[in-house]
């Protein structure tokens, strides 16, 4: 199945830059998909006042100018912080159809080396990465929404699988705040940092958090070299306008590519929503105390992989704004709970199979069932977490030789039971 899906997600990306070199669409749709919003910014910035990243106007008129084939209806709104816009510039001193190119080999190569990198992290053994490879790169999240639709949430992706390498680091105050500042590099989408923050405060890290400081400090510097105080203050004003779209109810076809509880509630309740916002904030009330009481009980200790896995689902569900690009993630969170053997493979299974028939369902249904999976899997990533009675987040001296269970030994507290991955 995921060689099929390779396959066909090839072949469809290469007709789609055929045509696109021509100035056609392939199947109504302009090449690049969204990859012409980022391709905007790097022309800004190029050759108009930096500041104006968020001018809207300047922006659509470049966009439909860049893309002629675009709807004349359509527009899209860069609303990242502004340290990540520079990323874009050398991609927008080639012509469009080329700079398309050199993102697809430019994300892909990101994707499969933070594969790479999250596998070696988690030890996976020979035959299980050959099959996460395979599902990674098949899947509909990364295959078609993020790299065929030109999307960036391989930087997340990479960002995270680097931030979850430096806590397996043997240095144990250098790993806690490299990894912190390692995660305020995901600081260009705030709303994917914003719940693991609140985590890690009430779980009581405090290296990682000194380390977050700073990168986030670091960031906000960027940031100001980059558009200028004006331009920052752009960002945050635009920033208002998305959360201001992001209340409003809307069309199915359009919250049906997001898997949020927000655009869950919106789809299931359509005809009311006051009813749908009261029913989102109730669960992501309910989510967020859940996770956060998991986080607390783990006293300030370093916390499972299975906790991760779940603050991941969790972050996905209860954000105000998660297209279902972002549930790429899940391939992290599938990655760290993979010594939990009972009981993976089906979630695997339905969690790969259901991003391909989702969208329809939640259009013509208005059920997204991508939301109840998500959801399903973070509390079953939680229950594993709270079975688990040591990190598996270690120093590398400590797992590298590993052959089995070891005995428990006492610390005068509890007992650290460890577990060797199969």
């Amino acid at each position: 199945m995921a060689t099929v899906a390779l396959v066909i997600g090839a072949i469809l990306c290469s007709v789609a830059v055929i045509l696109g070199f021509q100035g056609r669409t392939f199947l109504g749709r302009p090449l690049g998909g969204d990859f012409v919003e980022f391709y905007t910014i790097g022309k800004i910035l190029n050759n108009y006042a930096p500041a104006r990243i968020y001018d809207l106007g300047l922006a659509v008129s470049l966009q439909h100018s860049t893309l002629p084939s675009m709807p004349d209806t359509q527009m899209l709104v860069f609303g990242q912080a502004p340290f990540i816009a520079s990323l874009f510039r050398p991609l927008a001193l080639l012509p469009y159809a080329w700079a398309y190119v050199a993102w697809l080999v430019f994300s892909a190569g990101l994707y499969i080396a933070g594969l790479a990198l999250l596998f070696r992290t988690v030890r996976l053994n020979a035959e299980d990465r050959k099959t996460g490879f395979l599902l990674a790169l098949s899947s509909t999240p990364f295959l078609f929404e993020t790299w065929i639709g030109g999307q960036m949430s391989v930087v997340v992706f990479f960002i995270w699988v680097l931030f979850f390498w430096c806590l397996e680091d043997d240095r144990r105050v250098v790993a806690g705040l490299g990894a912190g500042f390692v995660l305020a590099l995901c600081l260009f989408k705030p709303t994917l940092v914003a719940l693991p923050v609140l985590m890690l405060v009430i779980g009581r890290r405090w290296r990682v958090l000194g380390g977050f400081a700073a990168g986030a400090a670091a960031m906000a510097w960027l940031s100001i070299a980059t558009v200028g105080a004006d331009g920052c203050r752009a960002w945050f004003a635009a920033l208002a306008m998305n959360g201001n779209r992001v209340g409003q109810s809307g069309e199915a076809w359009h919250l049906a590519k997001y898997v949020d509880i927000l655009a869950f509630s919106h789809l299931l309740f359509a005809n009311w929503p006051e009813l749908a916002d009261l029913a989102a904030i109730a669960v992501a009330i309910v989510a967020v105390s859940w996770l956060g009481l998991a986080w607390w009980r783990s006293d300030g200790l370093a916390p499972d992989r299975s906790l991760w896995a779940a603050t991941l689902c969790c972050t996905l569900v209860v954000n105000p704004y998660a297209p279902i690009y972002d549930a790429i993630l899940l391939v992290a969170a599938v990655a760290l709970v993979a010594s939990h053997r009972q009981g993976l493979a089906a979630w695997i299974l339905l969690l790969y199979l259901l991003p391909w028939i989702t969208q329809s369902f939640a259009e013509f249904l208005h059920l997204q069932l991508m939301t109840a999976a998500l959801a399903g899997f973070g509390m079953w990533a939680l229950e594993k977490a709270g079975n688990s009675s040591v990190s598996h987040f270690k120093p590398r001296r400590e797992e590298s030789t590993m052959t089995g269970p070891l005995q428990p030994r006492a610390t005068g507290r509890f007992q650290v039971r460890s577990r060797g991955l199969p």
